[in-house]
């Protein structure tokens, strides 16, 4: 995360903080953390909201990635390639990993659960009647627990930032690491570089991606303007994450166009792209 988010600091700040950093890099790992074990949790198990969420540690310490997938029920391929990462091994950083967020919308294959498009339900109150809201709730306990979050979607055609033809243009999602600005500002003086990161990760997968048709670009919202053509995603869980939680959050979207190996492929270059552009070092990546 330390590149992504710049901090301007003195001297003095600086001292303090290496200090910090060497005292939590010294301290010793718990048998469980060192030998890298998987921690499966199960919330309201038993119901058609049951949510597994994966944690898995490294050998050394870093920063903590979230990947979510399943948000809507007609993207199957993003939960199969999500399971790829319940087993890996790590070497440095840590991983939740969520499969399964809305099952309710995945056994049924469409995009909408219970109460609407859970993508859209962010903007919503803790104590909201929507009967999703619990599992929202979940995924914004587990966003503050974070400092990467990951958010896998499968979408239709190609994204281009101008008009290409019907299938590939600015309003198609497929293909593309979905960020809600370039920048954000931090109430501290911080800067969250959103652009930049997504940039990193789109260069990473795109190096071994021989076919430059399904190379990903960095598709910009701009959700916060009024000029935006997706002022709806202001409701979205990477917004929230983004805006209210502080996280650096990328939508990632595999094109629906292709075969389903070559989206399984994609989906997994871009999420190993994100882990070492994060900083989070496996022992093997998913291939």
């Amino acid at each position: 995360m330390r590149h992504f988010i710049h901090s301007p600091r003195s001297a003095k700040d600086l001292a303090v903080l290496f200090l910090c950093l060497f005292l939590w890099a010294s301290a010793p790992l718990s048998a469980e953390v060192s030998a890298g074990v998987p921690i499966l949790e199960t919330a309201f198990p038993g119901t058609s909201h049951e949510v597994k969420i994966y944690r898995i540690a490294g050998r050394e310490p870093g920063p903590t990635m979230l990947i979510i997938s399943g948000i809507h029920g007609d993207e199957p391929l993003c939960s199969l390639a999500a399971d790829s990462y319940t087993r890996i091994r790590l070497e440095k950083g840590n991983l939740m990993v969520v499969p399964r967020l809305n099952r309710a919308a995945l056994r049924t294959g469409k995009r909408h659960g219970a109460g609407g498009d859970m993508n859209r339900m962010f903007g919503l109150p803790e104590n909201s009647r929507n009967p999703d809201i619990r599992v929202v709730n979940l995924a914004r306990s587990l966003i503050r627990k974070s400092d990467y979050v990951l958010n896998l979607h499968q979408g239709r055609g190609f994204y281009s930032p101008v008009w290409v033809d019907p299938k590939r243009n600015p309003r198609r999602w497929g293909q593309c690491n979905v960020i809600d600005a370039p920048s954000y500002d931090l109430p501290n003086g911080d800067k969250i570089e959103l652009e930049r990161y997504a940039k990193s990760i789109a260069e990473n997968a795109n190096g071994g991606i021989a076919d430059r048709n399904f190379h990903f670009l960095v598709n910009n919202t701009d959700t916060s303007s009024r000029n935006s053509r997706h002022v709806e995603q202001q409701k979205s869980l990477t917004y929230y994450a983004l805006t209210k939680e502080h996280k650096i959050s990328v939508g990632i979207e595999v094109t629906k166009n292709c075969r389903r190996e070559q989206a399984m492929s994609f989906l997994r270059a871009v999420i190993n792209a994100a882990m070492r552009s994060a900083g989070i070092l496996a022992v093997e990546y998913p291939s």
